[in-house]
């Protein structure tokens, strides 16, 4: 675990102002539970915000493909329509089978490569966002981040800095479309979930079994990260605020990721840390804000 399956490398285009030139977008390797939680990850295929078409992406447990779109200024045409009227900031979506059965609960979200350093104000900050988001989706679970010797004694009870939640129920969209069936096209308005179906999705008491056979597509969206611009925008109670103030200057990584020993949805079967011992990713991709922030220096 923890390589990525060699793709044929895209052909490098000039990016234009709606490709978000300044954010650095990668896929990388997945993290792997036989390395240090905070090293490195190596930088794979380049993830073009707005690109024309679906990137594909692989790796030992997951092949699949990503639309990362981004509300720009000015918006590319072939997506502005996905925009407008809409309060969204991001859109990403994704397409894919699993190479290994998954097993516990499969989560998405975001996770930074250390612990984070928080000062007494961005905490109270922090505090009002966890509120809204517990609000907003079932499942939450979030962490600064843990590291030994301060928090934990070895550096296999660490944990990366996180806020994630259950893929299943959190997305805003969700289709399993079965081997031998034509599963929907990247890049459209809607991929045909019913109304009936999202509730009774998120309603779901179950721990939702996902399959190597079958084609999973699904999408999500937030309009308080902004991701051009590297802020948190939009949030209740909160003023506009650079991401750097929660996790400096490290990176973001959009993961996906199951931990086997959460084997239900209650909070009981929650476990209190995700250490990567715990888990095994089928997605890691880095965000890099280093010419953003070099901008505002």
């Amino acid at each position: 675990m923890g390589h990525r399956v060699p793709l044929p490398a895209a052909p490098r285009a000039s990016l234009h102002p709606w490709n978000a030139p300044s954010l650095s977008v990668h896929e990388t390797s997945v993290p792997s539970k036989v390395k240090h939680p905070s090293a490195p990850l190596q930088k794979g295929k380049v993830i073009v915000p707005n690109s024309d078409h679906p990137i594909r992406f692989e790796n030992d447990l997951f092949s699949g493909q990503i639309l990362f779109l981004l509300r720009t200024d000015p918006m590319p045409s072939k997506w502005s329509h996905l925009f407008s009227g809409r309060r969204r900031s991001f859109w990403i979506q994704l397409q894919g089978r699993f190479k290994k059965q998954p097993h516990g609960q499969v989560y998405i979200g975001g996770e930074v490569p250390r612990k984070m350093q928080l000062g007494i104000i961005t905490r109270s900050f922090c505090s009002i966002l966890l509120r809204v988001l517990n609000l907003l989706v079932v499942g939450l679970h979030y962490s600064l981040g843990l590291t030994s010797p301060d928090d934990v004694n070895h550096p296999s009870e660490e944990e990366l800095g996180h806020i994630c939640f259950p893929l299943h129920s959190s997305v805003d969209e969700f289709v399993c479309t079965p081997a031998g069936q034509s599963p929907p096209t990247l890049g459209v308005d809607s991929f045909g979930e019913s109304a009936a179906a999202r509730a009774e999705r998120k309603a779901a008491k179950d721990l939702y079994k996902y399959n190597t056979d079958d084609t999973y597509t699904f999408s999500f969206f937030s309009f308080y990260i902004d991701f051009v611009a590297w802020k948190l925008v939009h949030v209740p109670g909160l003023p506009t605020i650079n991401l750097e103030r929660f996790w400096d200057t490290m990176p973001l990584r959009i993961v996906s990721y199951s931990v086997a020993a959460e084997v239900g949805t209650e909070e009981h079967h929650k476990k209190p840390t995700h250490t990567q011992s715990d888990k095994e990713y089928y997605m890691s991709i880095e965000l890099d804000p280093a010419a953003i922030l070099a901008l505002r220096r």
